[in-house]
């Protein structure tokens, strides 16, 4: 049990939550995106070119420059991670009923990408110490209509993608790397986005590259590429008219597809975004550091166990607390000012998940889920506000 104070130069400091004095008047925010001067001027100068519609040529070269810095053959630029985990499994047209394994503890996303294309998801549990998909766990939940895994890094942290892959190509089966939050990490020297046949980004508001909305399917495959360059594009051949010019004046419906590109506005800002990508991941990686390293003797309190061979680009920076008082430590750090909160609910507690188990089958998502807490993490926090992080876990949790 915690107490509700702690001895601080001999007086005793009662907790904002029972009516004591924050530690910051003024909130810190779970999230904020990093844009500078160079992004709005990026914005500006492509909305006054006109040019704003989708699939425009910032939006290639934004392909262009992300192929290069993971060094892959195909980028494409979707208008979210989510529609890309949906030409994932578009490309690959799988018999419908087919069994797609993704990690329990995930946003939606990872499941609605089979789920669009008719597909059956089956849940598997995850390493209690970090969310990530527990490889010890696939192989008895593969059966003959298995057709693909779905490993997710969670908050920045690799799955353990040789792990992984050894099964999948012992089964024969296609492997989707939901990399929506690991844009900047690494996996045994190699970047996430190269470790699969696909692997899907995300660039949302809260991601740490950042177009507002949007994401990438990235595909070493030549013939998977073949088709999303269709599908992504209501199933035309428009991008050989915008490039190749050679349709000269029109373009054909070839295949079947939705709009999934995105604005060339958009495009300019992951250009701009995409230059800062190794500050931003250095500037996460140095608070996550002198957080792990000021936060590390507070009894009680542990950290997301980070893969071997793994690099983090430490998207979200999670604590794992005792279970019963995650809530109420949730709610001390937040009236001390620091906007602490829980992220992720696994899928089987959500409605439309709820009848593909209980909390009984997924005893690891529950045991990471009801210790999970999200600290705030971001290039923009000042030195100030990440000291009153530290101090408020202090406050709140030193006995």
């Amino acid at each position: 049990m915690f107490k509700n104070y702690k001895m601080e130069n001999n007086k005793l400091e009662k907790l904002a939550i029972n009516g004591g004095k924050p530690v910051t008047e003024k909130p810190v925010l779970i999230h904020k995106p990093y844009l500078d001067e160079e992004d709005f001027k990026a914005v500006d100068e492509t909305t006054r070119t006109t040019f704003i519609s989708g699939n425009g040529p910032k939006c290639r070269e934004f392909e262009q420059k992300l192929a290069e810095y993971l060094d892959v053959k195909h980028v494409f630029y979707t208008n979210s991670c989510t529609t890309a985990l949906d030409l994932a499994f578009r490309a690959q047209n799988f018999p419908a009923g087919s069994e797609v394994i993704v990690p329990n503890f995930t946003y939606t996303s990872s499941a609605l990408g089979p789920l669009l294309n008719n597909l059956k998801v089956v849940l598997c549990d995850v390493n209690p110490g970090n969310g990530n998909i527990d490889v010890n766990k696939i192989e008895a939940l593969i059966t003959p209509k298995t057709v693909a895994i779905v490993p997710v890094d969670y908050a920045g942290n690799p799955a353990d993608m040789d792990a992984v892959n050894a099964i999948a190509q012992k089964y024969g089966l296609y492997v989707v790397h939901d990399t929506a939050q690991s844009i900047g990490a690494s996996y045994k020297g190699k970047k996430t986005g190269t470790l699969a046949d696909v692997s899907t980004f995300s660039f949302h508001g809260t991601k740490n590259l950042t177009t507002g909305e949007g994401g990438a399917l990235v595909t070493n495959d030549d013939e998977i590429a073949e088709r999303v360059v269709l599908m992504r594009e209501k199933g035309t051949n428009k991008q050989s008219f915008l490039i190749d010019d050679k349709t000269r004046g029109f373009y054909e419906y070839v295949d079947i597809g939705s709009s999934f590109v995105q604005s060339n506005i958009l495009g300019a800002l992951g250009v701009s975004q995409l230059k800062k990508i190794d500050f931003i991941t250095n500037e996460r990686t140095r608070i996550a550091e002198y957080y792990l390293h000021e936060l590390k003797n507070i009894p009680g309190l542990d950290f997301i166990k980070i893969t071997d061979g793994a690099k983090s680009n430490w998207h979200i920076f999670g604590i794992l607390v005792p279970p019963e008082k995650k809530y109420w430590i949730m709610d001390a750090v937040r009236a001390e000012g620091i906007m602490a909160n829980v992220h992720y609910t696994p899928l089987h507690r959500n409605r439309y998940y709820a009848n593909l188990g209980t909390d009984d089958d997924f005893p690891n998502s529950m045991r990471f889920f009801n210790r999970l807490l999200r600290l705030p993490i971001y290039p923009s926090l000042t030195e100030q506000e990440i000291k009153f992080v530290v101090k408020t876990m202090e406050k709140v949790l030193i006995q």
